[in-house]
C-alpha cells in the first residue's frame, strides 16, 4: 500500500459499522457508507485533507460494494 493511501484505509476501516443496507425479499443490498458518519469519522480522526481522503475512501468503497453485492 502506498503511504498516501494509508489514512483513507484507516478512515474506511473506522466506518465498518456505518454501511447503509437495504433489505428485502431478494436479500440485502449494500448501498455504501453513511456519508454523515464518514464525515464525522474524518473530523474525529482530524483528517487534514478531507476532500482528497473522501475521494480515496469512495474508491475503496466502490471495490468493497462490488465484492459484497456480488454474493
Amino acid at each position: 500500500m502506498w503511504p498516501q493511501h494509508e489514512q483513507a484505509l484507516e478512515v474506511f476501516l473506522a466506518c465498518t459499522r456505518q454501511w447503509r443496507i437495504v433489505a428485502g425479499m431478494a436479500g440485502a443490498f449494500y448501498q455504501g457508507i453513511d456519508a454523515t458518519a464518514l464525515h464525522s469519522t474524518m473530523q474525529m480522526m482530524r483528517v487534514e485533507n478531507q476532500r482528497e481522503t473522501l475521494a480515496l475512501v469512495h474508491e475503496i468503497e466502490a471495490g468493497a460494494l462490488e465484492e459484497i453485492n456480488s454474493k
